[in-house]
């Protein structure tokens, strides 16, 4: 029996993964979480054999996560299930120790091969995606963020200042429509969910 840990704050998707998973005999879901968080305090009493995990999480991201389950349980397998396949995050999803990467389109039969393989010991990455791991080893590249427009720094900029919207509007002759366009494209590219997360990764990664 393999037993597994969902994380994702879209209830549709952990109820989507678990109608498919429910399929399986040699499959049991544990527990879902909405927050990496939750999840991580869940491991102490009942730990599974795998946690398949979203990367952009309210409080704490699957990046951290994993890194902070792999630290405390080492044997651990986690399995990052994103709608993003940006290099940046595929690389620091490696650098984390995950066991395998899925786009959210992946088919059944691909998301149960990987949680067999991962359970078996291996790991697990779908072909484009393990094909932007190869090339980052070829080339010696590190994870690269996405990239922003110099107009998406300027917003950022004043973000992270602590600006409201029509503030950052009126600094810069613009709507402030056009300022929450930019800060969704900004979320978007940088796979955040909202201004907090925003304002410490742009500090951690040293953009502003």
């Amino acid at each position: 029996m393999i037993t597994l840990f969902l994380i994702d704050d879209h209830s549709l998707v952990r109820l989507g993964l678990s109608k498919i998973l429910s399929r399986f005999d040699d499959i049991k879901i544990l527990a879902d979480f909405s927050s990496a968080t939750e999840a991580l305090a869940a491991l102490g009493q009942n730990q599974p054999d795998i946690v398949l995990c979203d990367i952009s999480l309210p409080e704490m991201d699957g990046i951290e996560f994993t890194k902070r389950a792999k630290d405390k349980y080492p044997n651990l397998k986690v399995i990052m299930l994103s709608s993003h396949k940006e290099e940046f995050y595929v690389l620091k999803s490696v650098e984390a120790k995950a066991d395998g990467f899925l786009h959210k389109d992946v088919l059944e039969n691909e998301l149960i091969e990987a949680i067999n393989r991962v359970h078996q010991g291996g790991s697990f990455y779908s072909q484009d995606i393990s094909q932007i791991i190869i090339n980052s080893f070829v080339n010696g590249d590190k994870p690269s963020i996405p990239q922003l427009s110099a107009r998406e720094k300027e917003v950022l900029h004043f973000l992270v200042e602590g600006l409201s919207n029509k503030e950052i509007a009126d600094k810069l002759y613009i709507s402030s429509k056009t300022v929450d366009n930019h800060r969704a494209n900004i979320l978007k590219k940088l796979n955040l969910k909202n201004n907090v997360q925003l304002v410490r990764f742009a500090i951690e990664h040293k953009l502003v």
